[in-house]
């Protein structure tokens, strides 16, 4: 499953994520891969934590996840109020955070059982990631997803060190559109960032179990910006694909999550 979840889950931080873990446990996934795992928000305050220390996540995620089953936890690189994370009911073989000045949000390349997940959160403004302390007019957005993109891809599935790998699934909030929902878009916007994608992971999950369907995974109903992408080997595996759209989902995030399913 991917599922960004809004500031840490602020939506339940003050019920002791009783309501989230509930859900979390119902949904029974094997391999939970989040993004935005950083309590950011006060909701009862309307304010920015003052201080990492009144934070709950990312240091107690693994505590967290627990309570629904999964001791496993991988955190990407924290170098915004944004980081992506993994949690799993299986140890990971691999464990690689990436960051660095390619990436705003940075992003996670975590093995599991064989499976390469790479999980990523993109730039998500109209102005470029060099741009956002000046006039925030470039219109450069969509060159800095492509260039996040192209960096996580020479970073993991297109790097050397990993050339006998066949499993690969990327995965997260693209902060972007697919050509594959382009009738349900006007004027036409910039298409590159999934067109560049879909050269090494040609199976957009969601699509290939709803052909024709528009599911978008934003609660407003207006776009689907958060995807699971799948290399041709890990396709054939692939069993199932939803949007999971149902009472805690509309309140607890901008964002729905997707659950994917794969045989063993």
């Amino acid at each position: 499953m991917q599922y960004n979840i809004a500031d840490g889950m602020w939506y339940d931080q003050f019920d002791n994520y009783d309501r989230f873990v509930g859900w979390m446990q119902r949904q029974q996934v094997d391999v939970a891969a989040f993004c935005e795992t950083a309590t950011h928000w006060n909701a009862e305050q309307q304010s920015l934590p003052t201080d990492d220390s009144t934070r709950y996540l990312p240091s107690h995620l693994q505590e967290l996840s627990s309570r629904w089953g999964h001791p496993y936890v991988a955190l990407g690189a924290f170098q915004d109020n944004y980081p992506v994370a993994v949690t799993s009911r299986f140890e990971p073989e691999l464990i690689r955070p990436l960051g660095g000045d390619s990436l705003s949000h940075g992003a996670l390349h975590v093995k599991i059982r064989g499976i390469n997940y790479v999980v990523v959160h993109l730039w998500p403004q109209r102005y470029s990631l060099q741009d956002k302390d000046k006039s925030r007019s470039d219109n450069l957005g969509d060159t800095t997803r492509v260039r996040e993109i192209r960096h996580i891809l020479h970073e993991t599935l297109l790097n050397p060190r990993f050339a006998d790998e066949t499993y690969w699934v990327m995965l997260g909030d693209f902060n972007s559109l697919s050509p594959v929902d382009s009738t349900r878009y006007s004027p036409q916007p910039d298409y590159g960032i999934h067109r560049l994608v879909r050269r090494y992971y040609p199976c957009d999950a969601v699509a290939h179990f709803h052909p024709g369907a528009f599911v978008p995974s934003e609660t407003r109903n207006r776009k689907r910006i958060d995807y699971v992408y799948c290399s041709e080997a890990m396709s054939r595996r692939l069993i199932g694909a939803e949007t999971l759209d149902d009472d805690f989902t509309r309140e607890a995030s901008d964002h729905k999550p997707t659950l994917v399913l794969f045989n063993n």
